[in-house]
């Protein structure tokens, strides 16, 4: 039979303190930009009348032929890439510096002589 303070005992031994560790990497992937063009709507404008003429007349220019032109244009692409690591962590150890009621964190990291 467990009894309430072996309880509280056990609550206190399973609670954690998430924490985290960075690490500074210089990470590199292959990037390939692909260029593409996509038509947008085509406006068609009508200029002048139609002509209509009786009997069999041959059409003028190339059977199921089409007009070519260029356009050039300079892009700039930002191509964003998710970059992740999965870590496996070893043994812990300790070095205990100082502990107090007070908040010692306050400038952690800051070197005091700047």
């Amino acid at each position: 039979m467990t009894n309430f303070e072996d309880i509280k005992i056990l609550q206190s031994e399973n609670e954690t303190c998430p924490a985290i560790g960075y690490q500074k990497a210089s990470i590199c992937v292959p990037v390939s930009v692909t260029p593409f063009a996509h038509a947008g709507t085509t406006v068609t404008t009508c200029c002048g009348d139609p002509v209509v003429r009786s009997g069999n007349i041959p059409c003028p220019g190339i059977k199921n032929g089409s007009c070519s032109f260029t356009i050039t244009q300079d892009i700039c692409v930002a191509v964003p890439v998710v970059f992740g690591a999965e870590a496996v962590v070893g043994d812990t150890f300790v070095n205990c510096i100082e502990s107090s009621e007070k908040n010692i964190c306050r400038n952690c990291g800051h070197n005091e002589d700047q």
